[in-house]
């Protein structure tokens, strides 16, 4: 579209400088991808996100994973539906700990205690802003969560393996939604993909564990992960862009293709 130009067909005016042309077809496709994933996300910072992961177990990460979706706008604060600060209480319910109260315990005290949950004087709770927050962003090392979905599939997918999906947000390519070893490289031909057994290694589990959870995991009915085999190279692996992703554009059609998996009837 660059050699088009925008014109006030009445003045003469190019107003081209100020206004992006797009083709209706995009509008039509970016507003499809909104209507088939809620609006409502969280922000992760993938720079950081290591800290988390290395003082959690991975079930812990997916308890995070579930909380990180109820921050709020200011600072972080944990909030009910209702918009209400959260308690202990509040917390235990949503992660369904209610009958394990030392995991609970476990997993909050770790939290607290490398602050990567803060208690306020005012008796609420906030995640740290420097792995999870909600609102408005620049910066191109964030990862975005899709809240309705990890809610909703928190009721039917064990915490470890949305904790083991968690570990894997830093590695989500930029255009691409590749799992790699560089996911801020520009040049598609230099993305290094990763092989079961790096990907594995990456997030610091058995490449068993990955081989036995990946093909089947789904979030609310969608598969989160595609394997893509090359010829003879190992199989690469794809984060599924309605559940987790870096852009503000809508995903190109070969990936939205990639997961248009008919649900069998």
């Amino acid at each position: 579209m660059g050699s088009l130009r925008v014109v006030n067909i009445e003045t003469g005016e190019d107003h081209s400088p100020d206004y992006t042309l797009r083709h209706r077809n995009q509008d039509a496709a970016f507003r499809n991808l909104k209507e088939g994933r809620s609006a409502d996300f969280t922000a992760t910072n993938m720079r950081n996100l290591h800290e988390v992961y290395d003082v959690l177990t991975t079930a812990q990460c997916g308890y995070l994973m579930r909380l990180q979706c109820s921050v709020g706008y200011e600072g972080g604060t944990l909030v009910n539906v209702d918009k209400t600060p959260m308690s202990k209480r509040d917390m235990m319910h949503t992660l369904q700990l209610d009958r394990k109260r030392q995991t609970f315990y476990d997993f909050f005290r770790a939290c607290v205690e490398h602050d990567i949950i803060r208690e306020h004087s005012d008796g609420t709770f906030a995640v740290n802003e420097r792995y999870h927050f909600k609102g408005a962003f620049d910066d191109t090392y964030v990862v975005k969560t899709y809240t309705a979905k990890i809610k909703r599939v928190y009721r039917e997918v064990k915490a470890a393996d949305i904790g083991l999906i968690y570990r894997m947000l830093p590695f989500v390519h930029y255009d691409t939604n590749a799992l790699c070893a560089n996911p801020f490289e520009a040049n598609p031909s230099m993305i290094r993909w990763f092989s079961r057994k790096e990907l594995a290694d990456a997030i610091g589990v058995e490449p068993a564990t990955l081989g036995r959870r990946l093909p089947n995991m789904k979030f609310d009915g969608e598969y989160v992960v595609a394997r893509i085999k090359v010829g003879s190279e190992p199989e690469r692996y794809t984060f599924n862009p309605s559940v987790f992703y870096r852009r503000s554009v809508a995903p190109d059609n070969t990936l939205q293709a990639m997961f248009n998996v008919k649900k069998k009837r």
